[in-house]
């Protein structure tokens, strides 16, 4: 009998949670992929070209929210037909129900810290790697539709566009130093991407080179490069937390000490000499604070390392936090109007997870609370759902 009831309770579950999943992925994974479009300009084949990498993000957005739903919507039903009161008739503890919801939970908790991992780093590289690959077919697209491309510091007017040929093409870069400024006037030019060193090379003929206020040189069959951040707003992150995945911090978090240790001894020796042969001006040189500061920013991006993985272990078991809390609730709110059940279920949420996910997150990347500080939105929730759970044992 328990197991006929543990297996009605799992599908009925896993049945609310796939169409809700469905749902809410598509709806999450095409406001990604309309936000990035509009953002870096992208063509259709483009921003299509985003999807698998996109998806893992969208499924850790939806999870938790969708795995919430699906718990509100199969106990309210049963708690308000007096299904949990006949169970609990037939000698089975009102516990032994909300069983497969917490095995789920716990599972989609896993797959969740997972998906986390992959769409920190496998994801988030693969978004910049299709933006990068496609920046010339995105310019080459505008300038035959529209016959000029304005993106962050280059603006390009055409005539024509002949297949990859740029037709008396003018061109404006306004760097940050205005000797970074140039424009030019040529009779044809080709754009051509090379995502290695994550340049746009501007292949010239016949061009004239003005810096604004007279020719500086003539070109012909020279290459212009031009930095990708500059037609871009998505940039590369590098060794960013944000990007590593959970095997990779650990190394580079020793490579970072490493480092500054070095610079730590290097600095001390430095001072200790300066001190010794009484050099006070070279002492006092700005220089000095330069490098402190370097050293301080090191050591925040120590915390973020060391607050990463903490990080992406509570998102993910955020399905559990929400479970916990919304499957005793609906229970005892013993509504079959899943809408409102849902809503009663995530107040708990809004008012006390995330924003104490939000505050120990902070606390931690600062370096003012230790890493696990991140798991205080858990932990709350957890309690709370554990008091309910009580309750409905009781009642």
């Amino acid at each position: 009998m328990i197991n006929r009831i543990t297996w009605h309770v799992t599908c009925e579950i896993l049945r609310a949670f796939a169409i809700a999943l469905t749902a809410m992925t598509c709806l999450i994974l095409l406001v990604f992929l309309i936000q990035e479009g509009l953002r870096e300009k992208l063509t259709l084949t483009a921003v299509l070209k985003l999807v698998p990498y996109t998806l893992p993000t969208a499924l850790c957005f939806a999870i938790p929210g969708t795995i919430l739903f699906a718990v509100c919507i199969c106990y309210g039903r049963m708690s308000s037909q007096n299904e949990i009161v006949a169970v609990k008739a037939m000698g089975v503890a009102p516990l032994r129900m909300l069983a497969p919801a917490l095995v789920i939970a716990v599972l989609l908790s896993l797959a969740t810290v997972w998906l986390n991992d992959v769409a920190a780093s496998w994801g988030r590289r693969g978004i910049y790697r299709v933006i990068l690959h496609t920046s010339a077919q995105t310019i080459y697209a505008m300038l035959d539709a529209q016959g000029t491309f304005t993106r962050g510091k280059i603006f390009i007017d055409v005539d024509a566009v002949q297949g990859e040929n740029l037709i008396n093409p003018f061109i404006h870069r306004t760097g940050d130093n205005p000797e970074d400024n140039f424009r030019i006037h040529a009779q044809m030019a080709r754009i051509l991407v090379d995502p290695e060193r994550e340049l746009l090379v501007i292949r010239l003929k016949n061009a004239d080179l003005h810096d604004g206020q007279r020719i500086r040189g003539t070109l012909d069959d020279d290459d212009i490069p031009v930095p990708l951040g500059d037609v871009t707003k998505r940039k590369n992150d590098g060794q960013s937390p944000a990007v590593l995945s959970l095997a990779e911090i650990p190394r580079e978090l020793e490579l970072l000490r490493q480092r500054t240790a070095e610079d730590r001894m290097q600095l001390a020796a430095e001072l200790a000499a300066d001190t010794l042969a009484g050099n006070v001006i070279e002492m006092t040189h700005p220089a000095w604070g330069g490098r402190f500061h370097e050293l301080q920013e090191r050591k925040y991006l120590e915390y973020k390392l060391l607050s990463e993985p903490w990080r992406r272990w509570a998102n993910g078991f955020s399905c559990l936090a929400f479970v916990i809390v919304g499957a005793p609730l609906s229970v005892l709110l013993q509504r079959f109007d899943f809408w409102t059940n849902f809503a009663f279920c995530f107040i708990p949420v809004l008012l006390l997870y995330y924003p104490l996910l939000m505050y120990g997150i902070g606390e931690a990347k600062s370096g003012a609370l230790h890493p696990a500080a991140v798991w205080l939105g858990n932990i709350v929730m957890i309690v709370i759902g554990i008091g309910l759970m009580a309750k409905v044992q009781r009642s």
